[in-house]
Order: C-alpha cells, then structure tokens, then sequence
C-alpha cells in the first residue's frame, strides 16, 4: 500500500501502522488510565486554560477553526500525531504550530455511532488544550516565519527548534524513538527492493545506521564505523555533500573490506550537522585477480582490488562523475555495481529525510536531547549486564580458525576478560601474528564493542534498543600485527572467517561467570560459494551466495539448524538462483546427525548440490574442515564441514575449505556442505520424546538416538522403549568420565590433535 495518510504528512499508512502501533497502543493505554483521558499537561487551570477550552463547546469544525483564526490569525497549522479507537472512544495525539512554536497534547471524544465526527472532536479537544499552552507564551506573529534550510531531498519547511529547556516527555521520546526505528527500516527496504546483485536483495547484506553529530549510532544493525571515518579524514562538511570510500587501511577499521563500500551523508537541519546516514554493502566485484575480488591465495591487500580512499562522491549536490567513471572502469561488473551504490545512497538519502522531518516537528534541541536519552537509555542497561555477568578476575579463552587458504595454520584467537566495577575489559593479546593469507580480520575497536552489545543484549534483553550509547564502559585491546589488527598492506578478503569465530570465542570466555550466557560453538565460518562464466545466449555472469551452518545448543533450547549467524541475513530462494543462473539445485538438506548432541542440541549443518549448466570456474570460501565446533557442559561437538566436486562421469573430488578458480563444464555438480553446532548439556537428560521427534524429521539417526542420547526406539514409528531407554541412560553414566566443561572432539582446540 502506498496511499498517503495526509494527517502523517509523507508517512504512508503501512508506515504508522508497522512502525507505531504497538508502542502506540502501550504509551496510550497507560496514559488514558492514569491520566482519565485528559491532556498530559499537569499544569494547574489558568484563565487562557478556561478560556480556551470554550473552543471545544461545538462540534462545528467552523467554531474550532474560527477560534483559532481570532486568536493566532492565519499563521497557525495543526497535524494529527496519532490517533485511537476503541471502548467507543476516539482519542488523538495533535500538534499545533504557531510562529514556528509547536505543542502537542493528547484530547478525547465518545463515538456514539458515529468515529468520524468523534474524531472530529477529539482533535478539537486537543486543539483547545494546545493553544491553551501557547496562550502562556510570548506573543505570537500574525504569520509563521520559517528559517532557510540548506538542501535536502523533499524536505518539509523547517520549524523554530524548540527552547533548550523544553521538558522531553516519554511519548516525545517514544515517538522519535519508533520514527527512527522505521526509518532505519525503511533505508533497509529501499537498498533490497533497488539493488541489483543478490547478496545485497536477497541475502540482506546491506547496513543502514542513523547516527549523532558525532557518529555515535542512534539506530541501525551494525554498530558505528563512523566516528573512525571522520577520525581519519577531515571534510568541510556542506549540505549535499557525500562520502564514498571502501579502504579499510584508510578509515581505521571501519569497514573490513574492499568489497563493503560505504557511503556517508551528512544532515543538515537549520545549516547544523544534525547527524548523519550511513549503509554499506557488498559489491560482488571490485576488481582484482579473480572474478568476485576475494581471493583465497592473496598475499597484500594490492592484490585483491580496487582501494578508495574517503572521497566525495557528491560536492554541495554535484555528482563527480570522474571518480565514479574510475571506479566503474575497475569492475567486472559495472553496472550491477552502479545499481548498488545508487540503492545504498538512496536509502541513506531516506533516512536523511526522515531525520529533517523529524528536527522539523519537534525541533532540533528536542530531536537532539531525544538522541541522548536514547544513548543513555541503552548505556543504563549495559551497566546492569556487566555487573551481573562480567567476573572481577580474568577468565580467558581460545579457539583457532583452519588455515589461511594459503597452507598456512592453525591460527589461535585468544580473549581474555574481566570488568572494574561497571567497566569492562576485553584484551586481545596471545591471538597468533597475522596470517600471510587473507584470513586477517583488521578489526576497529568499535565494531568488536558492538559485538559484545550484540550478544550480551541478545541474550539479555532483546528489547533494549541497540546503539552506541555504552561503548564508553567498553575498554579493547588489539595488539597490533595479530590476526585482529593486521599491518598494512595484509590482505583480509577472507576475514569473515575469523569474523564470526569472534563469536565462538566471546560464548567460551564468557560462558566462565555467567551460566546464562554459555553457548557452545556454533558453525563458526562464512561458507561461501562462486561460480562464474558465459551463458547458454553468450553472457558473462557471476553468482555469489553466503551459506549457512548449525547454530550452537543454547541455555534456552537448541540450535537452528542451517541458519546465519548473523540473525538479519537470509537466503536466496531457489526459484530465483535457476531463474537468472544456469544451474539447477538438485538438494538442499539438513545434514542428519551433524548437530552436537546435547540437552538442547546443536543445530545441523546444511548441503547444498549446485547441478552446474555452464563452462565456468568456481570458488570457496568457508572454515571448520578440521576443528569441530565444541559442545559446552557435557553437550557434544558438531560435525565439520565437506566440499566434493563431482564430475559428469561421476568422479568425485574431495575440495579444500578454500580454494580458487576450480574449472567446471556442464553437468558438474559441486556439493557444499557446512558445519553443524555444538550441543550445550548433557544428551542423557534430554527428553526422549524430543529425541524421537528429531529422528522422524530425520534430523538425528536412530543409531544416534540409542548412541548419544541413549534413548531406544523400536519400528517404523520410531516408538520409545521408555524402560530399555532408562536402563541404557543409567548404564552410560556409571561407566564413562564426568562430562567435560568444553568438548572439542577427537581432533582438539586446533583441529590437529
């Protein structure tokens, strides 16, 4: 639906009712109960208060309208914030603007048959309670005055910022809030309904974020590269302008590789950086050696791309169609790239309309202050998490990714923490020297504090907004020329691998204090597949798919079985891949038993057959070939994973973790199986009946179920022999070691052993 409500202004009703409703529904309900459906001014009556009010003795929208016109003149103008039905009562949220100056309160009607002509009233209610409130201020003008505003893309006329003291209520607050939370949704919609290539339209590798003035994100998925952007290139920012830049070298870490570009776009409201809009996504290819610009065997970053520094791709408006011209000339695929970076800078365009939008109605010191509540807000519940789950003495923990595509491994990430008080500390040192391959993962001190604002807040209290508001009460050590802070120029195409092994670690370390928060590993990796070549009609293509593995056995229940670690991405659906690939995917399965068994069981790696159409060569990125991911608590270690190239003729080909440019004809197939999860807890004590369950959607064998579960099932219906299964658990337990805090496999840590 795309009509517009005009009491939203630009706000579509799909908007209010996906972004609004529920907080709506809760800030109102709270507010008619405590307050009896009147205005959420305290004051006490003034005589403009009892004069006023007589506003609302009519129905008639003439009587409003006319009072108003004797009172304020022509220069008035009033908007309907939000408005509700229900118990045979109408009750609305309006905004009066005078002179630049706006009020809003809350005003009510009965239906008595007939919504409409109560809404009528109840936003003439309102309008009495409003300009009651202004009747208090200075003397208005005949005629609103506006400010010029610098340029912005359909923004509305700019209102006077309210006074610095004005009093910031809750429902202002949560009305910006939730205005914020869907434009950084909506910047999200845009980028995959405008880009081209599948890793960005399907998969949803794409970041939007709304920052303050100094970069700190309000709202977004990513947490901020922003500050370091501006910390290692100086601008004179103006009104159009827009940064583009891809060189992780260049902005401290904020972006990890050459294929994320970012684009930056400064707000102006009232000629004052207000904030900033910010997205970065995946470009398929950016040059380099090999198709798709990540290859396995890079030694330098020189040879994996095309690097760009901060730059202005827009001054004051205008496009500077030279370095756009340089940069598309260094793609195999320019035009998908062109399409892409268009759709990432129109999202940002959107947020930075809405965020004008926003400075407009309830004005810039009011938005502003509602920025820093929204920080503290978050940064007050961090404190919370810290103190009840960080240890006051060091734990520390270790896992090692494979190798670095190049023969060189294992490679072992070690993090250690501890917190002072309600400050936390998370120290990098004893993770081996960067790697000759491009495993190495240049990570900026920021982006590793909001992977602990990730997990922690998950974990905790996924209601909490996510922002940057506590990384002030998070202290990073990175030693430098290790796998998590390489030295120019070391290549770090591959680096996702290290990336979400970050994850396995921060469960181990984390899982020593706090119980609550033990995972076991998850998969562990960022399995990904290319294929590229010329179609049957003599066109180039490439393809690029992120997979997906076994989540770990959790606390609150078992792992997902074949899902992203990253919660936001997905997959591209079938029906999409044979419609513009020449390929047809012949299985895409859970792969049984691969779960770690436990009380809740890990989730089960997934297989993938790509039935191959065309000549062309493939890749593959991914990790866990050798070190399982562990289970946790007398929970099991997950399978690792397995690639086979099989020919035509049928000869099948073990294939390594990573490997580039394997030359495929028509027929081939390439099977692509990912790890499976950790179990967490004891598998004896897990339920029989869930056990059964998982047989008959053949997610775990029989063998498996009497084997690690000790649970006996009989026939085709899988029936549980309750008494053979309790004799069998009980037998386990007297014969083996007590269970061990981590289980790493037969293989170790390191995946040698």
């Amino acid at each position: 639906m795309n009509e517009q409500n005009p009491e939203r202004g630009q706000m579509s009703l799909d908007d209010l009712l996906k972004a609004n409703k529920a907080q709506f529904d809760k800030v109102f309900s709270s507010q008619m109960s405590e307050a009896g459906l009147q205005s959420a001014d305290h004051r006490p009556a003034t005589a403009a208060d009892l004069e006023t009010t007589s506003i609302t003795a009519s129905a008639d929208v003439r009587d409003v309208t006319a009072n108003l016109n004797a009172r304020f003149g022509g220069g008035w103008s009033s908007e309907v914030l939000e408005h509700k039905s229900e118990r045979g009562g109408v009750t609305v949220l309006v905004k009066l603007t005078v002179d630049g100056v706006s009020k809003m309160q809350f005003g009510s009607a009965r239906a008595n048959g007939d919504t409409g002509k109560a809404l009528q009233r109840a936003t003439d209610d309102a309008l009495a309670k409003c300009a009651a409130m202004l009747a208090d201020e200075t003397s208005v003008a005949a005629e609103a005055k506006t400010a010029p505003q610098p340029p912005s893309p359909d923004a509305p006329p700019t209102a006077r910022p309210a006074a610095s003291g004005d009093k910031l209520d809750t429902v202002t607050l949560d009305l910006i809030e939730n205005s914020l939370r869907n434009a950084r949704h909506e910047m999200d919609a845009v980028l995959f309904r405008s880009a081209m290539s599948p890793v960005i339209r399907e998969q949803h590798d794409g970041y939007p974020m709304i920052t303050d003035p100094r970069g700190r994100m309000i709202v977004g998925k990513f947490g901020s590269y922003v500050p370091a952007m501006l910390k290692a290139q100086k601008f004179d920012l103006q009104p159009g302008d827009v940064i583009l830049q891809n060189d992780p070298y260049k902005c401290g870490g904020a972006v990890s590789h050459i294929n994320d570009w970012i684009i930056l776009v400064p707000v102006f409201f009232d000629g004052n950086v207000v904030g900033f809009t910010s997205m970065f996504g995946h470009m398929t290819d950016v040059g380099g050696p090999v198709p798709r610009s990540m290859p396995t065997a890079a030694t330098s970053i020189f040879g994996e791309g095309l690097r760009i520094p901060p730059i202005k791709l827009y001054e004051r408006g205008v496009l500077n169609q030279a370095a756009l011209d340089l940069i598309m000339n260094n793609t195999r695929t320019p035009e998908v790239n062109y399409s892409n970076l268009m759709a990432i800078l129109a999202g940002c365009r959107v947020g930075e309309k809405r965020v004008v939008e926003l400075c407009s109605r309830f004005g810039a010191d009011i938005y502003s202050h509602a920025c820093e509540a929204l920080l503290e807000r978050t940064e007050k519940a961090m404190r919370q998490l810290i103190v009840q789950n960080l240890p006051t003495e060091p734990q520390s923990f270790e896992d090692y990714v494979d190798d670095d595509g190049c023969g060189n491994g294992p490679f072992k990430m070690k993090l250690t923490v501890w917190r002072e008080g309600e400050h936390a500390y998370f120290d990098w040192t004893g993770t081996a020297a960067q790697a000759p391959g491009p495993i190495n993962f240049y990570l900026h001190d920021g982006m590793f504090k909001m992977f602990i604002g990730v997990y922690m807040i998950m974990v905790f209290d996924p209601q909490i907004l996510f922002n940057d508001g506590f990384y002030d009460l998070i202290h990073v050590t990175l030693p430098k020329g290790t796998l998590v802070q390489p030295e120019f120029p070391a290549p770090l195409g591959c680096r996702t691998h290290t990336l979400s092994r970050q994850f396995d670690v921060l469960g181990g370390v984390l899982s020593h204090n706090a119980p609550n928060m033990a995972t076991a590993a998850g998969y562990g990796s960022s399995p990904h597949f290319f294929y590229s070549g010329t179609d049957k009609d003599s066109q180039n293509f490439q393809f690029m798919e992120m997979l997906y593995g076994g989540i770990p056995g959790r606390p609150i229940g078992d792992g997902m079985d074949g899902h992203s670690w990253w919660p936001l991405f997905e997959s591209i659906p079938t029906e999409y891949l044979e419609t513009y690939y020449p390929m047809v995917i012949e299985g895409y399965n859970s792969v049984i038993d691969s779960g770690g068994a436990g009380l809740h069981r890990g989730g089960n790696g997934i297989e993938k057959i790509y039935h191959l159409l065309a000549e062309g060569d493939v890749s593959i990125h991914d990790d866990r070939h050798e070190s399982q991911p562990w289970g946790i608590l007398g929970g099991k270690p997950g399978a690792v994973s397995a690639k086979w190239l099989v020919r035509q003729d049928g000869e099948k080909t073990p294939l390594p973790s990573k490997i580039d440019n394997v030359h495929v004809r028509p027929g081939d197939r390439v099977v692509f199986r990912t790890a499976g999860g950790g179990g967490w807890g004891d598998p004896l004590e897990r339920e029989p009946g869930k056990v059964r369950k998982d047989v008959a959607r053949r997610l775990l064998s029989a063998g498996s179920a009497r084997q690690d579960y000790g649970v006996v099932l009989h026939g085709d219906d899988f029936v549980v022999d309750l008494r053979a299964t309790l004799e069998l658990r009980e037998g386990t337990k007297r014969n083996r070691r007590p269970p061990p805090m981590f289980d790493f496999g037969v293989r170790g840590a390191n995946g040698t052993v």
